[in-house]
Parts: structure tokens; C-alpha cells; sequence
């Protein structure tokens, strides 16, 4: 599957389309990242969905990280931590 982004402005080209990771045929024992942005419920939601993922779908016990504050990047020790993981699940909460 191919993802394309566009300016919804209209001010600038489309960009060009990126390619997109394969589907994984099973998530039965997927590592899981389950990344808070610091909104409100957005742990809430992030957590009870990897929760969900491991019960019915077998997904290892999903590891969690948060940033106090939704408005900068999570660090760069955070994102490299992850880099290996099968998934991530990032919460927008309001």
C-alpha cells in the first residue's frame, strides 16, 4: 500500500509516495509500543488498546512511554528504544 501525503492548503506540490511496511499476517507475539503524547485520555486510550492487542491477538505485554507534553518530539532515546518493536500505537487523547 502506498501513502500520499498532500498539502491540504494547496500552496505546494503533492509530495511524492512513500512506501508502507508490510502487514504482518499475525500479531501473535508482536513486540508493542504504546506511546503516550501527553494529551488528555490519551493514555487512557493507548493503554487499554494494547491491552486489547495482547489479550486477543496474543501480542507480547505492551511496553509504554509518555512525554509530559504533547506539543515537542518524543526524545530520541525514547524513539530509539522502540526501534525494533513490531508496532507502535500513538495516542492523540482529547
Amino acid at each position: 500500500m502506498d501513502v500520499r501525503i498532500v498539502d491540504p492548503s494547496g500552496s505546494a506540490p503533492p509530495t511524492p509516495r512513500a512506501a508502507t511496511s508490510p502487514r504482518a499476517a499475525s500479531l501473535a507475539g508482536a513486540r508493542i509500543a504504546v506511546l503516550d503524547n501527553g494529551k488528555p485520555n490519551a493514555a487512557h486510550v493507548v493503554g487499554q488498546l494494547g491491552r486489547h492487542l495482547a489479550v486477543r491477538f496474543g501480542t507480547q505485554e505492551p511496553v509504554r512511554a509518555d512525554k509530559p507534553n504533547s506539543s515537542h518530539p518524543f526524545a530520541a532515546e525514547v524513539l530509539d528504544r522502540f526501534r525494533n518493536f513490531d508496532a507502535a500505537i500513538v495516542g492523540v487523547g482529547d
